[in-house]
């Protein structure tokens, strides 16, 4: 009888040991699938907060805006050298050194100014498309079917006010944006270097009539200092704009170009 009993308590006894370590053991392999979804909880947390402090970097590096910037000048934008008249620049005349003209000055201003941007501008001298409006275009491929967010118009001054063609000046010039321009194109019309009031007249009513940005070059037409006179034994090429002048060529267009992107 005492072993019955010693052997059931003991078999009671055996048995509560054994349900006590399945219930500690089951009880530390919940806890550690608890821990291990909190360890997946944290993780996942923190890959959330990242990302969250991450995406507004990637998504704007991924959309940075895009400027595409075309200027249509003359021999002011650019020239080649010509021993013929005393002159033996490659860059916009009559700069001193390349990084003086107006272009590169605009460029570099705009460039930095505008940093978040990706920007890219072109120059264009099409002084043969002055002479009488009627040089072919399709000779400057590099420049057609692309669209431009800002077009600057900065030529006139070999535009003939004596020559017949001269009459249809307004209408070609309204011809020639168009064909550089698209719909959400912002245009900048320059008035002229050189006192022109005719051309000066033609340009800014362009320019009006059509919600254009107009820049009067009538302040610059009056400073001596803007023009390279003297510099040079050819009187022709002295008459175009010094260093000076390109400075302020190009902050009136950098001027221009924050109110468009206003």
């Amino acid at each position: 009888g005492s072993r019955k009993k010693s052997s059931q308590k003991n078999g009671i006894c055996s048995c509560g040991k054994m349900r006590g370590n399945r219930k500690k053991s089951s009880m530390h392999t919940n806890s550690e699938k608890l821990c291990r979804w909190e360890d997946i909880i944290f993780i996942m947390r923190k890959i959330v907060i990242i990302s969250i402090l991450l995406f507004p970097i990637v998504f704007f590096s991924c959309t940075e805006k895009k400027l595409n910037i075309l200027i249509l000048g003359n021999f002011i934008t650019h020239h080649v050298p010509d021993e013929s008249i005393g002159w033996i620049g490659n860059l916009g005349m009559t700069a001193s050194a390349a990084d003086k003209d107006f272009e590169s000055l605009f460029t570099e201003e705009i460039k930095k100014e505008y940093s978040k941007y990706d920007i890219k501008v072109t120059a264009k001298n099409i002084a043969v498309w002055e002479g009488d409006f009627k040089y072919d275009l399709n000779q400057f491929p590099d420049i057609l079917n692309q669209k431009y967010d800002i077009l600057i118009i900065r030529l006139g001054e070999n535009v003939n006010i004596k020559a017949t063609d001269f009459t249809n000046y307004e209408k070609e010039l309204n011809q020639l944006i168009n064909r550089f321009k698209s719909e959400k194109t912002k245009v900048i019309i320059t008035g002229t270097v050189w006192s022109s009031p005719e051309k000066d007249l033609i340009q800014e009513k362009v320019a009006k009539e059509n919600n254009y940005f107009y820049i009067p070059l009538l302040d610059f037409q009056a400073d001596p200092k803007n023009y390279a006179t003297g510099k040079f034994a050819n009187d022709q090429v002295a008459a175009h704009p010094s260093d000076y002048g390109m400075q302020n060529i190009a902050k009136l267009l950098v001027k221009k170009v924050e109110d468009v992107l206003q």
